[in-house]
């Protein structure tokens, strides 16, 4: 069991898990088309993930799926379901560390992987801690500074290079330095060689730049921004989600319970989107094999002269909760050496 680096061949991995409508929709207002629509939106989502199950599964990837243990309404709000278990932990080596997050409404995530991680036999295991404090106001109003005095870090703010460790310098709402500085002091104790570049960016970095093989990249990060890691790399550029022309759709994607949002995201399931809205939030399964939302024929065409196969999965529903499927899977095992790839 581990996994150094993001490239190296995928040998098990975890998949997010969606509720069923019924679980969600008697805690909202929705009703008529409205209510169908979002149904609709739910049910897709469901037979998205399952797909990318079986997906992962012909590609002899062992599979595991998060479970919602806790509420669906927790009194105040419907709570986050476990979709992005990519925030929820990370492996490095054969060590777990163990994120957390900031919220009332989404604190209970983390332990929907427990009943996986806690059958492996790790070398280490670290949770970040909480001390129960949680953030319970306005999100519109939130600053993690002030109204979070604990540690927080989502492990997608970095992205695992071997030796090699490449961490936003902002890191939004979704880490402080208290969060950072144990999960850097984690990794050293795992490999006392790991090195830290800073990428000049906000947030998770996982859509914003995507390790290919070592020496070929996506980025959608200007080459002025990228760290002197990847000095020697060839990098693909890919314009930004929040270029394309149906990132205005989904601006305020946050506010899903909205009738006009679900009646407006159920219009977009019946679009002919792949073109339109193509994803660097991908999953590689080894060095020439690569999972992608939608497809992008220019950069499909470009990789396939590289050797490199691009293997397209739909993706619609799910994005309707903010989530690639790069955010949507974690790997538990990957197979390869500790190795410098600069």
């Amino acid at each position: 069991m581990g996994t150094w680096a993001e490239f190296n061949p995928l040998k098990s991995c975890v998949i997010g898990t969606l509720p069923q409508p019924a679980d969600i929709i008697s805690h909202t207002k929705l009703t008529n088309r409205y209510k169908d629509y979002f149904a609709e939106i739910l049910h897709r989502g469901i037979q998205e993930l399952d797909a990318l199950e079986k997906v992962l599964g012909d590609f002899k990837v062992v599979t595991h799926r998060s479970v919602q243990k806790y509420t669906f309404h927790n009194g105040k709000t419907v709570t986050t379901p476990p979709l992005a278990v990519r925030d929820i932990f990370t492996v490095y080596g054969n060590s777990l560390f163990k994120g957390n997050y900031a919220f009332e409404w989404n604190k209970d995530v983390p332990g929907s992987c427990d009943h996986i991680l806690d059958s492996k036999d790790f070398d280490s295991v670290y949770a970040l801690p909480t001390n129960n404090i949680f953030f319970d106001g306005d999100y519109s109003n939130f600053n993690i500074a002030n109204d979070l005095p604990r540690p927080m870090f989502h492990p997608p703010l970095t992205l695992k290079c071997g030796n090699d460790i490449i961490v936003a310098k902002d890191f939004g709402d979704q880490g402080n330095k208290a969060g950072y500085e144990i999960f850097k002091q984690w990794t050293m104790n795992v490999n006392p060689k790991a090195r830290f570049h800073v990428l000049d960016t906000i947030g998770h970095i996982d859509a914003q730049i995507f390790m290919i093989r070592p020496g070929l990249m996506l980025t959608s990060v200007s080459s002025g921004k990228l760290p002197d890691f990847f000095n020697r790399w060839e990098k693909i550029y890919v314009k930004p989600v929040t270029t394309q022309p149906l990132h205005k759709k989904h601006t305020y994607r946050h506010k899903k319970f909205h009738p006009v949002i679900a009646q407006s995201f159920y219009n977009f399931l019946e679009t002919c989107t792949e073109e339109t809205y193509f994803e660097l939030n991908s999953l590689s399964i080894d060095e020439n094999t690569v999972l992608f939302t939608g497809v992008h024929k220019d950069l499909f065409n470009q990789l396939e002269k590289k050797g490199v196969t691009c293997v397209p999965i739909s993706w619609k529903a799910t994005t309707f909760w903010d989530s690639g499927v790069h955010c949507a899977t974690n790997e538990l095992e990957r197979q390869g050496d500790l190795e410098d790839y600069a």
